[in-house]
Parts: C-alpha cells; sequence; structure tokens
C-alpha cells in the first residue's frame, strides 16, 4: 500500500505599528486594553480565545488575546505615549488579510492621536 501525503500550504499574515497613543487611553488599565483587543477583534470577525495581560512597575502594560486565527499583542509606554501593536493571523481555512487589516484600521481609530494607517507594516509568507 502506497500513502501519499498531501502538502498544506499555509499563508501568514504579520502587521505590526508602533503608534502615538490619544490621550484618552494614557490611564488605562490591563482591563481596558484587553476589553478594546477583544472588541476590535470581534468586530474583525476574529475569534478570541484567550488572554493576558500584565502591568509593569513603575509604568507600562502589555496585552496579548490569542485568536482562532492566531493572536494580537501590545505593548504601552505611557511615558512616551508610544504603543507597539502585533497582529498575525494565519490563512489556513480562509483568507484573514482583509480581516487582519481591518483590526488594524479599528485599533489605530481607537487607541492612536490620529487614524495614519500607514504607519502599519505588513509581512505575508507562505509555507
Amino acid at each position: 500500500m502506497r500513502f501519499i501525503l498531501e502538502r498544506s500550504v499555509i499563508k501568514s499574515h504579520h502587521l505590526s505599528a508602533i503608534l502615538t497613543t490619544s490621550e484618552a487611553i494614557s490611564n488605562w488599565s490591563e482591563a481596558d486594553f484587553l476589553i478594546a483587543l477583544k472588541e476590535a477583534a470581534l468586530a474583525a470577525q476574529m475569534t478570541p480565545v484567550g488572554e493576558l495581560a500584565f502591568s509593569f512597575s513603575p509604568q507600562g502594560i502589555s496585552a496579548v488575546i490569542l485568536l482562532a486565527e492566531s493572536h494580537v499583542a501590545l505593548h504601552f509606554w505611557p511615558e512616551k505615549r508610544k504603543l507597539t501593536i502585533d497582529i498575525h493571523v494565519c490563512d489556513y481555512y480562509q483568507d484573514n488579510q482583509e480581516k487582519a487589516n481591518f483590526l488594524a484600521t479599528l485599533l489605530t481609530l481607537k487607541m492612536s492621536e490620529n487614524s495614519n494607517i500607514e504607519k502599519w507594516n505588513c509581512l505575508s509568507i507562505t509555507g
């Protein structure tokens, strides 16, 4: 008996940005960031499946939500009014790049002082 192995092609999209934050989020807590990430992911029709956040002393917050499609992570430096956001999605069952782009737009509008979506970098790979 001969077995034929079928190779699956996986496509992955990684979007990242360093944004200047709006004054409105300067006092956000871990919970505020997790809520914002989950709400944006749901609006982008993605599926949150887990979450974790950590506050640094004397300041700063990191937050991650796991998605059925992969994950979103952010790191906030309130003293610099800077935020990094990384969005990673895979196209295992469907093309998720449009969802990732929409998620980036939503997070930019929610957390940045402007809507400059051009600050995002995108890397797409296939393997």
